[in-house]
C-alpha cells in the first residue's frame, strides 16, 4: 500500500473511495472530476502496423482528450437512437478506441456488448444477435464478416452496423451540452456484456452491473501500486472484462498506461523496450511467450511486477520473468521482480485467488494462494454441493458480491451455476491444512481413467518443467483396454523449431511424474506448430479440440510425432 508519492493524492483517492455513486458505469467521470492533471498524457496506444513501430514512442491521450472524444461519440450515438437499455456492440482491434466508445455508450445509460476481434465471424454474428444488440460499431473487415454470416443465416434480429472509421470522420461535437449526460447509474444497471473465452464450447454471455462489477475495485484504490514512477503495460484483450477492469483502475489512479493490441510475446518484448513499464499485465500464454533475452537492460530495469490472470500460470513460465527487474520489499531493493498469479473468470468480475512469486520462491505445484478479500467464502464442494474436508479435490464454489448476476440469454445456466449459495467457477481445486489452495483442473478437462479421476494441470506443470517446452496440454484419450474410460496424453509445443524425438521426452516426463507421485502419460504428441496445440481468442488451449482430434490415439497407426507407452515398452524389450 502506498499513501504518498502516488499519481493520485491521498485526498483524491479518499474522494474516490468514499464516493457512494462511483461504479463501473461512471468511473471515467469520477476520475476526471477529481484529477488536477487532466491535460497529462495518460493512455498510450501504439500503431504496431506503422513502419515507425517500435522505434518511436506513441503519443498519449489525456483525460481531457478522452472526454472530448467521448462527448462527440455520445452525441453521434444519441442521434442514432442509442439511449438507456440499448445494446451497442463494439467489435474492433483498436483497444483504445473500444475503451473510449465503451465510456460513451455507458455514459448514455446504454449497454456495451464487447466481442473479441479474433472470434470467428459466424460465432460473433450469433453472439451479437442473442445478446439483443441493435447496433454494432467496429472495423470494416470485421463488420463485413458479420454481414456475410448473417447473409448465410438470415436473422430478423441482425443489428445495424457502422464502420468506426466512418463514424470518426462524421461524428461532430454537440452544439450545446448533452442533456442528462453522463447518465446517473443505479447499482443494478446493466453496463456491459463481455463473453467468456469459449474454450469449452459456445462463448457464454455473462452480464456486468454498475455496482457488482466495481466491487473489489474500491479497495484497490488504496492497494494497487501507483507510485509516480509506475507505468503500466497491458497486453490483455481490451474487449475482455479483465481488460476493461484494469483500464478503469488505471484511469482512476492516474497511472500512465500503454494498451497493446493483439499481443503476443514478441510484441510485448518490443513494447517493454519502448515504454519501459514497471507493471506488465497479460493472460498466461502471452506472458509465457516472452523471451527475457530479447528485453533490453533498459526495458527490464524498472519492472517490479508481472500480473497474470484468468487461468493460473505454470512454474516454467513464471521463473524466467521473475529474474528480470527489481522490486522493493520492506524498504529494501531486491534483484528480480514479482509475478502475481491470479485465478479468476469472466463470471467472477475479479481475480479470486492471488499468489505472489519471486526469484526466491521454491514452492509452486499449482498453488493459487488464498482467496482475495472480495471473496466472502470459498469452499471445495462435491457433486451435491456439500463442503469437502482439506486434502480432497472438488469443485470450487465461491460467495462474492463481484460475481455476475447471470448470463444474458441462458437462465437455466444461471441456475446450474449456483449450488447451496455458492457460484461454481468450473474449476477443480483442493485446499491443504494450512489454508493454501491448489488449482487442479477445469471441470470438463478431468480425465476419467479406469482407476479414477486424473487432473491435468499438475501433470502439465511437470511436463513443461521436464521438456522445457513453450506450451503443453494434457488431455483425455480413449483407453483401448477399458471401453468408456480414458488415459492421459500430452501434446507438447516447442518454440525453437528444432526436431525432437517424442520417445525420450515421454520417458523423461513419466520419470518426473513418478517422482511427484502423479499418474503416467500414456502418450506424448509433438505439435509442429500452434495449429497442433490450438488456443481460443483469449489464449487458452482448446482442450475439447485436442480430445476430439486425439481420441483414438492409442489405437491409431504409428506416427513419428507420437510416442506411446506401448512403443516405449517395445524399445526397452529390444
Amino acid at each position: 500500500m502506498y499513501v504518498f508519492g502516488t499519481h493520485r493524492s491521498v485526498a483524491q483517492r479518499l474522494r474516490l473511495y468514499t464516493a457512494p455513486g462511483l461504479g463501473a458505469g461512471d468511473f471515467f467521470w469520477y476520475a476526471w472530476k477529481v484529477a488536477t492533471d487532466r491535460d497529462r498524457p495518460l493512455l498510450f496506444h501504439p500503431d504496431v502496423t506503422s513502419p515507425d513501430w517500435p522505434d518511436r514512442p506513441p503519443t498519449g491521450l489525456s483525460l481531457d482528450d478522452v472526454r472530448r472524444a467521448v462527448i462527440r461519440y455520445a452525441h453521434w450515438y444519441r442521434e442514432n437512437g442509442v439511449g438507456k437499455g440499448t445494446h451497442v456492440g463494439l467489435h474492433t482491434r483498436d483497444g483504445l478506441s473500444g475503451l473510449v466508445h465503451h465510456i460513451a455508450v455507458t455514459g448514455l445509460g446504454a449497454t456495451a456488448v464487447h466481442c473479441n476481434p479474433k472470434m470467428a465471424s459466424a460465432t460473433a454474428a450469433e453472439y451479437f444477435v442473442r445478446t439483443g444488440t441493435t447496433l454494432v460499431v467496429g472495423d470494416a473487415d470485421l463488420l463485413k464478416g458479420l454481414a456475410d454470416a448473417w447473409s448465410a443465416n438470415p436473422s430478423a434480429a441482425a443489428p445495424r452496423v457502422r464502420d468506426l472509421a466512418e463514424l470518426e470522420r462524421t461524428a461532430t461535437a454537440p452544439p450545446r451540452p448533452l442533456s442528462g449526460f453522463p447518465y446517473r447509474h443505479s447499482r443494478d444497471d446493466l453496463i456491459m456484456i463481455s463473453h467468456s473465452s469459449g474454450t469449452t464450447g459456445r462463448p457464454k454471455a455473462p452480464v456486468f452491473h454498475h455496482g457488482s462489477f466495481f466491487v473489489g475495485k474500491r479497495e484497490r484504490l488504496w492497494t494497487f501500486p501507483s507510485l509516480r514512477s509506475d507505468r503500466l503495460l497491458t497486453a490483455l484483450p481490451h474487449s475482455h472484462s479483465a481488460g476493461i477492469s484494469y483500464l478503469s483502475m488505471a484511469i482512476l489512479l492516474g497511472i500512465p498506461t500503454l494498451l497493446l493490441d493483439g499481443a503476443d510475446g514478441e510484441r510485448v518484448e518490443q513494447a517493454v523496450n519502448l515504454f519501459r513499464p514497471t507493471i506488465v499485465l497479460g493472460f498466461p500464454l502471452t506472458l509465457a511467450e516472452i523471451r527475457p533475452d530479447r528485453i533490453t537492460a533498459e526495458g527490464a530495469r524498472n519492472i517490479h511486477t508481472w500480473n497474470g490472470m484468468g487461468d493460473a500460470s505454470h512454474e516454467r513460465h513464471v521463473r524466467p520473468l521473475t529474474e528480470l527487474g527489481r522490486r522493493v520489499e520492506r524498504g529494501a531493493v531486491h534483484p528480480g521482480s514479482r509475478y502475481l498469479d491470479g485465478l479468476g473468470s469472466s463470471e467472477m468480475g475479479m481475480v479470486l485467488f492471488k499468489q505472489a512469486y519471486t526469484p526466491e520462491t521454491t514452492a509452486f505445484g499449482r498453488r493459487i494462494g488464498r482467496p482475495a478479500k472480495v471473496v466472502r467464502k470459498a469452499a471445495v464442494l462435491d457433486a451435491g454441493g456439500r463442503e469437502l474436508p482439506d486434502g480432497q479435490a472438488g469443485m470450487l464454489g465461491v460467495r462474492t458480491p463481484s460475481s455476475t448476476p447471470g448470463y444474458w440469454d441462458d437462465p437455466h445456466l444461471n441456475e446450474q451455476s449456483v449450488v447451496n449459495g455458492y457460484f461454481l467457477t468450473g474449476d477443480i481445486v483442493r485446499r491443504d491444512g494450512s489454508g493454501t489452495w491448489y488449482h487442479l483442473d477445469r471441470t470438463p478437462d478431468v480425465i476419467e481413467t479406469a482407476t479414477g479421476p486424473v487432473y491435468s494441470l499438475p501433470m502439465e506443470e511437470v511436463v513443461l518443467l521436464s521438456t522445457e517446452a513453450l506450451d503443453a496440454a494434457v488431455v483425455a484419450v480413449a483407453d483401448p483396454d477399458a471401453p468408456g474410460r480414458m488415459c492421459p496424453a500430452a501434446v507438447v509445443l516447442f518454440a525453437d523449431g528444432a526436431p525432437h524425438d517424442p520417445l525420450p521426452l515421454l520417458e523423461r516426463c513419466n520419470a518426473a511424474l513418478a517422482r511427484e507421485g502423479l499418474p503416467r502419460l500414456s502418450a506424448l504428441v509433438l505439435a509442429s506448430d500452434r495449429a497442433d496445440l490450438p488456443v481460443g481468442v483469449t489464449g487458452k488451449v482448446l482442450k475439447r479440440v485436442l480430445r476430439e482430434r486425439h481420441r483414438d490415439l492409442l489405437s491409431a497407426p504409428a506416427d513419428p510425432s507420437v510416442a506411446t507407452e506401448a512403443s516405449d515398452s517395445r524399445v526397452r524389450e529390444a
